[in-house]
C-alpha cells in the first residue's frame, strides 16, 4: 500500500504529459501556400484540390528532397532549402510528408519528398 501511495504521489507531483505526438506519413497534393506562416495546405491525392484538409508546418530543419529524373530512366535526389521549397511548391504539387501530428491536427513536417 505504501508503494501505491508513493507511485500516486510521484504521478501527481510530476504532472501529466503536455503533448502527444503521433507520427504520420502520407501522400498529398498542395492546396494552399502560406509562406509567412511557414505552412502549406494539403489534401489527400484524389480528393478535391480546391479544399484544404489540413496544414503542414515546414520548419528550417525539415529535410526536403526533390527527385530529378534524368535521361534513360535514371534519377537524382536533390536536397532543397526551406526557401527553395517555398519557391518551388505551388497549388497542385504532389508530395509525400512524414511528420508528427499535433493536438490541433496540424502536421509538423520532419521530411518532405517531392
Amino acid at each position: 500500500m505504501v508503494a501505491a501511495l508513493a507511485l500516486a504521489a510521484l504521478l501527481i507531483w510530476t504532472g501529466r504529459a503536455q503533448a502527444q505526438i503521433l507520427m504520420v506519413t502520407g501522400e498529398y497534393q498542395v492546396t494552399d501556400v502560406d509562406r509567412s506562416e511557414q505552412r502549406i495546405g494539403i489534401a489527400l491525392r484524389g480528393d478535391d484540390p480546391n479544399r484544404r484538409q489540413n496544414w503542414v508546418h515546414v520548419r528550417a530543419d525539415t529535410k526536403i528532397v526533390r527527385r530529378v529524373w534524368l535521361k534513360g530512366g535514371a534519377f537524382r535526389d536533390e536536397f532543397m532549402t526551406w526557401n527553395g521549397f517555398f519557391d518551388y511548391v505551388r497549388k497542385g504539387t504532389k508530395l509525400k510528408v512524414h511528420g508528427g501530428r499535433d493536438w490541433d491536427g496540424t502536421i509538423q513536417a520532419k521530411k518532405i519528398w517531392l
